[in-house]
C-alpha cells in the first residue's frame, strides 16, 4: 500500500503538466417525436494542457507562505518545456488563456518560455483553465524562481527549495484532502520536499556535464539524472543553507568536423 501511494506521488510530482482526468457526462434520452437531433452547442473544452487556475494558484500561495527561502526573489513564474519523448512539439509562438465561465485573460509567454500567472478571485472561483495553444499532451511546465544576485551558471538552493513547495502545493490541491492526508501519514510529515524518500530532478534546458554544490570551503558533487538533462539538489539536507550556491557545468556544443 505505501508504495503504492509512493508511487502515485511521484508519477504525480514528476508529470506536473499530465491533463486532469474527467468523467463523460450521461446522454439525455432521445425523444420519440423528434426527427433531427438538437444542435450541438460547444462553448469550449475544458480539456487543459495546463492545471486549473484554481490549482495553479494554489502555488502562489506557497510562493508567499515559503517566500523566506528565497527573499530575493521577486516573483514565482512558470516554464513551459517540451515532455520527455514528446515529437514535433513547437515552442515558438507559445499563447496561454484563462479561460472560465466568464472569466478570460490572456498570459503572454516570454521568450524564454516562462509566464506570470496574476491573481483572479473570479477566475479560483470558475475553477477556469488555464488553454494551451498547442496540441495538448507536448508539454510540461515547471515553477520557475530566481534570486537577484545569483552568478550566471549557479543555482541557489533556496530558490530550488521553494521551487519544490510551489510543485508540491499544486500536488496536494489536486489531489485533494483525503489523499493528502494519507500521503501525510505514510511520509509521517507534511514537509514532502525535505522527506528522504521523496527525490526531485532539478530538470535543465540543456546536458549536464556536472554539478557541485558549494558547501563553504566544500565541493559536493551532485547526482545527475539518468538522460544527463538534470541533477539531483540536496533540498531535504538541512545541513546545506539556502544561501548555497549549485554550479552547473553544460555539455559543450561538439562543432562539426571539417570534411578532409
Amino acid at each position: 500500500m505505501k508504495k503504492t501511494v509512493l508511487g502515485a506521488l511521484a508519477a504525480l510530482l514528476l508529470s506536473p503538466c499530465a491533463t486532469g482526468a474527467f468523467a463523460a457526462e450521461p446522454a439525455e434520452p432521445a425523444k420519440a417525436q423528434s426527427k433531427e437531433p438538437p444542435p450541438v452547442v460547444i462553448q469550449g473544452i475544458r480539456n487543459p494542457e495546463l492545471k486549473t487556475y484554481r490549482v495553479m494558484a494554489a502555488g502562489l500561495d506557497a510562493f508567499d507562505d515559503y517566500h523566506t527561502l528565497a527573499p530575493a526573489a521577486p516573483e514565482v513564474r512558470f516554464r513551459l518545456r517540451a515532455r520527455s519523448g514528446a515529437k514535433n512539439v513547437e515552442m515558438e509562438n507559445l499563447a496561454i488563456r484563462v479561460a472560465g465561465d466568464s472569466v478570460s485573460i490572456h498570459l503572454p509567454v516570454a521568450a524564454d518560455h516562462t509566464f506570470s500567472l496574476p491573481r483572479s478571485e473570479e477566475a479560483r472561483r470558475e475553477n477556469a483553465d488555464l488553454l494551451l495553444n498547442k496540441p495538448k499532451g507536448g508539454y510540461r511546465w515547471e515553477p520557475d524562481i530566481h534570486s537577484a544576485g545569483v552568478p550566471q551558471g549557479m543555482r541557489r538552493l533556496g530558490d530550488l527549495r521553494l521551487e519544490c513547495k510551489v510543485l508540491v502545493a499544486t500536488a496536494k490541491e489536486e489531489i485533494g484532502f483525503w489523499f493528502t492526508s494519507l500521503v501525510n501519514t505514510i511520509l509521517l510529515t507534511t514537509d514532502w520536499c525535505g522527506h528522504e524518500k521523496i527525490k526531485l530532478h532539478k530538470v535543465t534546458q540543456r546536458a549536464v556535464a556536472s554539478a557541485t554544490l558549494l558547501h563553504g570551503e566544500q565541493r559536493v558533487p551532485l547526482q545527475l539524472s539518468s538522460d544527463g538533462m538534470g541533477y539531483l539538489p540536496p533540498l531535504g539536507e538541512k545541513i546545506y543553507l539556502d544561501d548555497e550556491l549549485i554550479e552547473i557545468q553544460f555539455v559543450e556544443a561538439q562543432e562539426p568536423k571539417p570534411a578532409a
